[in-house]
């Protein structure tokens, strides 16, 4: 009887092991579906940057939360609701929604706005007929395997009015193609190979809130609307985020309909303020239902902080304006110094987040170049085992750096300028996980402007310069974070119960589709309607010829280090470390040394309202009703959120169907 009973049990205990793996299988259909829908949505990204105005759907990639893929999972759930009914054995389980969520997440990541759809136009810029001169001290240091330099291939680029499916600019841009995707390949490797390594730490230690992916996780984890995405608070939520953004819409088209104003530009009544309080331009408010529902979720001193520090800091510029310490306009030099801050603050920050990873990154890096294990490791539920991600990290760091040096740049300048690089990433990573800002950009931190102000231009060559100068489009901003997206991936998968070795090889190759459809797409709309045709296009022609016009200071007048911005960064760099300390030292210290860095490069320009705004109703909800209010109404922001994706888009169909913009 006793060894029946075994049999039974360990049949059973077989019969629920089968069914687990069942459950957390990656199917087919989930990976067809991630990665086609990761291909639209790179391509509608693209084409709303073109013409925002008759695009069918305005997919926004600006915010840590990329629109497409929320708007993938809001049908994929409408789709289950009925499968669920009608053919029960056949729903879509969390596993797969996590699948589709994770691959067009990656792949929308890196064709987002500031990220590769800037390559082509960066590089293209200096071959202009119109920069013949411009760019003259470019132009011999750029080689020919990067991008085309004939006429006949870059005027009707700009110009427009013919195919790009011509095998005369094919084979044009076939090799700089090849070339760049190398690049790509190796960077989305070690970006794989850093979030592999980090992630239990990040995870499964640190416990990491991820407070911008908390909707399409919990829409994941139910396979569609159930748990926190469902229930008279979410639908609330969503209800209203449905009103305030169609009265938005409809207000831009019928400006009788009233409408609740979402942004403020503050900038036009500045300029024409009187002085000094006209150095508080430029000023731009803004606080739409997905910010406001986000915010929800990030803590409490970090939204004091964040909104305190850029008070602050738009405080000391009029102080430095009024004092004749800095020029007047937008991002001028001078007194606050504030580019000069945000690079001391996000140096300290990486040492009080990322160094201590030191000893994980260690013993990994030793576990993948030693012939015997240093110990037991348990990778076993990683995306991929760490010697993998130890070879990765080694082999995609060389050769970046043997690809820039091959390039032009060199040695010295590509170690410093990747060294900078992954510092910013890394960290820009870890924010992205533990506070998760509805908007994060590092516009004061482009490694071109921090770089040469630390160690000047003299003693460089021209070439290397040049290279240097060029990568500019990579890091302009920051805003698509694709490494971050990664890692937010993997989160989500995590938490479905997805198997994770499996699922990490797929967000390899849905990050190459990403890169492919982007560079390829790209193209089809520039020698189709022509870059100086979209509507769009001006601000990319802008950085470019920042880009250009930077090397020509650096070449013709050569300088050294600026000890007085470095003075700043220092300054930063301690205040941020002091910051720390307090907080670390007295329990509830209300000022955080990341709202501190996020206020000084740029993250906060926009959202600053939304910051102080719901850090004052968290903090009423907290006051009279604890905790467990805050937790209550959770709901009402998932559905704002939500709602303030799902709505917009679905008005852009609308328009197109019904020609509102012509």
């Amino acid at each position: 009887m006793d060894s029946l009973r075994a049999e039974q049990s360990d049949g059973g205990s077989e019969a629920a092991t089968r069914s687990h793996r069942a459950g957390n299988a990656i199917t087919a259909r989930s990976v067809i579906i991630g990665i086609l829908s990761g291909v639209l949505i790179c391509i509608i990204q693209i084409a709303y940057k073109i013409n925002s105005r008759t695009v069918v759907l305005p997919l926004q990639s600006t915010g840590t939360l990329l629109t497409g893929p929320v708007f993938t999972l809001f049908l994929l759930a409408l789709a289950n609701v009925g499968i669920r009914r009608f053919r029960p054995a056949s729903a879509f389980r969390p596993v797969e929604f996590a699948v589709v969520y994770g691959l067009s997440t990656v792949a929308a990541a890196i064709a987002a706005q500031d990220q590769l759809m800037q390559l082509w136009p960066m590089m293209v810029f200096p071959f202009r007929a119109n920069q013949v001169e411009t760019a003259a001290l470019l132009k011999p240091n750029i080689p020919t395997w990067m991008v085309p330099q004939d006429p006949r291939i870059v005027e009707p680029y700009y110009m427009g009015g013919v195919s790009f499916w011509t095998w005369e600019r094919i084979s044009a841009f076939l090799v700089p193609a090849v070339a760049w995707l190398s690049w790509l390949a190796a960077l989305g490797a070690t970006m794989w190979a850093w979030n592999v390594i980090l992630r239990k730490r990040w995870m499964d230690h640190d416990r990491l809130a991820f407070p911008c992916v908390q909707v399409p996780m919990e829409i994941c984890r139910s396979a569609g609307f159930g748990g926190q995405v469902s229930g008279k608070l979410f639908w609330g939520g969503f209800i209203a985020s449905f009103i305030v953004e169609t009265l938005f819409v409809l207000n831009q088209r019928f400006p009788a309909i009233p409408a609740i104003p979402l942004t403020f530009n503050a900038s036009a009544f500045l300029q024409d303020a009187p002085t000094p309080w006209n150095g508080l331009y430029p000023m731009t408010m803004f606080w739409s239902t997905v910010v406001l529902g986000v915010c929800y979720l990030i803590p409490m001193d970090i939204l004091l902080s964040g909104s305190v520090f850029y008070l602050a800091r738009k405080g000391l510029e009029v102080v430095g304006f009024a004092a004749g310490w800095r020029e007047f306009g937008w991002d001028m030099t001078g007194f606050p110094y504030t580019r000069s801050q945000a690079a001391g603050a996000w140096f300290a920050l990486f040492f009080l987040l990322v160094w201590a990873e030191r000893r994980q990154i260690a013993s990994v890096l030793q576990l993948a170049f030693s012939r015997s294990s240093p110990g037991p490791t348990d990778d076993a539920n990683e995306p991929g085992s760490y010697r993998t991600a130890g070879r990765m990290l080694v082999g995609g760091t060389l050769f970046l750096l043997m690809f820039s040096v091959y390039s032009g740049m060199s040695v010295g300048v590509a170690v410093v300028y990747y060294a900078f690089f992954w510092m910013l990433n890394i960290t820009m990573t870890r924010i992205y996980a533990q506070v998760g800002p509805p908007l994060l950009e590092l516009y004061f931190l482009d490694p071109q402007k921090t770089l040469t102000t630390i160690f000047g231009t003299r003693g460089f060559s021209p070439r290397s310069l040049t290279i240097f100068s060029l990568m500019y489009w990579w890091n302009r901003v920051d805003r698509g974070q694709p490494q971050a997206h990664q890692l937010s991936a993997f989160y989500v998968a995590h938490h479905s119960g997805a198997n994770m070795r499996r699922y990490g090889a797929w967000v390899l190759v849905a990050f190459g589709v990403g890169c492919v459809t982007c560079l390829v797409a790209y193209l089809h709309y520039a020698y189709k309607i022509g870059e100086d045709q979209f509507e769009s296009g001006g601000w990319r022609e802008t950085f470019s010829a920042v880009a250009v016009s930077r090397v020509n200071e650096w070449v013709t007048t050569p300088r050294g280090p600026n000890w007085t911005e470095i003075g700043f960064m220092a300054g930063g760099g301690v205040f941020t470390l002091a910051l720390a300390k307090l907080s670390y030292t007295f329990v509830g210290f209300p000022l955080h040394p990341i709202g501190f860095a996020l206020a000084m490069c740029y993250a906060l320009e926009y959202t600053w309202p939304a910051f102080l705004g719901v850090w004052f109703i968290k903090g009423w909800l907290l006051r009279y009703g604890g905790r467990a209010l805050y937790l209550r109404y959770i709901p009402v922001s998932f559905g704002l959120v939500l709602g303030g994706i799902v709505v917009p888009i679905l008005w852009g169909f609308v328009a197109w169907a019904f020609e509102w913009y012509r």
